[in-house]
This record gives structure tokens, C-alpha cells and sequence, in this order.
């Protein structure tokens, strides 16, 4: 019987400890987000800030004038892009990716999704926004070493992701390396 009560507050503990973890790294990858979304809208609104700042932007916008779409009414997209670097001799211009911004206007609806890359490249956070709905969507994904480790829709929070869950945090960081590429290839041109 003790045997079994050991087994059991060992394992408890353990998950405690993954959990702790998990927080520690959600606590980081917020307070990045944060600054680095405090920049992104300098970057955007302050004219120093978006001609000396930190961050540079890149804009992609599809359909700028608003024209009607057959079966979806008013249609357009902006993807802004905003990168840093240019700091060091080794790298004179700046091409380091941190945040991509995709904001979608379909007929009524309004979208807005984020992706937030680390120092290193790696997807750390995808937002996703609809602002337009009542009361408004917000959904969140932690990514930490490549791999969701927790989302949140609305006030729903998970950390044990099921098969349906792990294909969707798939799905959403197979579109940040897509963007990533675009990206890529946009300041190569």
C-alpha cells in the first residue's frame, strides 16, 4: 500500500513539475510577445520609431482597393512583416523575422492572426482574432522546441493536446514556415 502511495505522489509530482515548466515557458514566450508587439506598433503608428527603431516592416496587400469578390462580398488581406537585424558586420542588413501580422477583411468579418519567431527562427506563439464576432474569438498556441505545448480558445486552456488539437498547432506552424519562406524570398528580391 505504501508502495502504491509513493508510486502515485512521485507521479503527481512529476506532472506538477511539467507544469510548473510549461508556465515558466508561457510566462517567457508572453513577455516576449509583448515587447515585441509594443515595437511592431511603434514601427507601425511613430515615425522615429519606424525609421530608426529596432523593427522594419514589409507589407503585403492583396486586393488595396477593396474590390468585390463573387460569393464573399468585400475582400482584402495585409500581411505586414517585421524584422530586425543589421547589427553586426556579419549581417548588414536587417533579416531576422520576429512577428508576422495577417489581418483579413471577408465581407463583415475581420481576421487577425500573429505569429511570434524567436531570436533563433523558432515558432513561438500564433494568435487568431475575430474581432467582428460577439463576444470576440481569441485563440492561442505555445510552441516550445517545435511542438505545441498549450492552447487556448477563449477561456478553454489545454495542455494534454489530443490528435485533433496536434494536427491544428500542425497546420497553423506549417503556415508560419510558409510565411517565413514568403518572407525569405521577399528581401532577396
Amino acid at each position: 500500500m505504501k508502495k502504491q502511495i509513493f508510486c502515485i505522489a512521485l507521479f503527481l509530482a512529476s506532472v506538477a513539475g511539467v507544469s510548473a515548466q510549461a508556465n515558466k515557458n508561457i510566462q517567457k514566450i508572453e513577455a516576449y510577445y509583448k515587447e515585441v508587439a509594443e515595437k511592431a506598433r511603434l514601427c507601425e503608428t511613430d515615425d522615429d520609431q519606424g525609421e530608426f527603431g529596432e523593427l522594419v516592416m514589409n507589407t503585403l496587400t492583396i486586393n488595396s482597393r477593396s474590390h468585390q469578390w463573387r460569393a464573399v462580398g468585400i475582400y482584402g488581406q495585409t500581411i505586414k512583416f517585421f524584422y530586425k537585424g543589421g547589427d553586426t558586420e556579419e549581417r548588414m542588413y536587417p533579416d531576422k523575422l520576429v512577428l508576422v501580422v495577417n489581418e483579413r477583411k471577408v465581407s463583415a468579418q475581420r481576421y487577425r492572426e500573429e505569429w511570434l519567431f524567436s531570436e533563433t527562427g523558432e515558432l513561438m506563439l500564433f494568435t487568431f482574432k475575430v474581432e467582428s464576432e460577439e463576444p470576440p474569438l481569441d485563440a492561442r498556441i505555445y510552441y516550445s522546441g517545435g511542438k505545441a505545448i498549450r492552447t487556448i480558445d477563449g477561456k478553454k486552456v489545454t495542455d494534454r493536446l489530443t490528435a485533433l488539437d496536434l494536427k491544428y498547432t500542425n497546420v497553423r506552424a506549417a503556415e508560419g514556415r510558409r510565411l517565413k519562406e514568403l518572407f525569405a524570398r521577399s528581401i532577396s528580391l
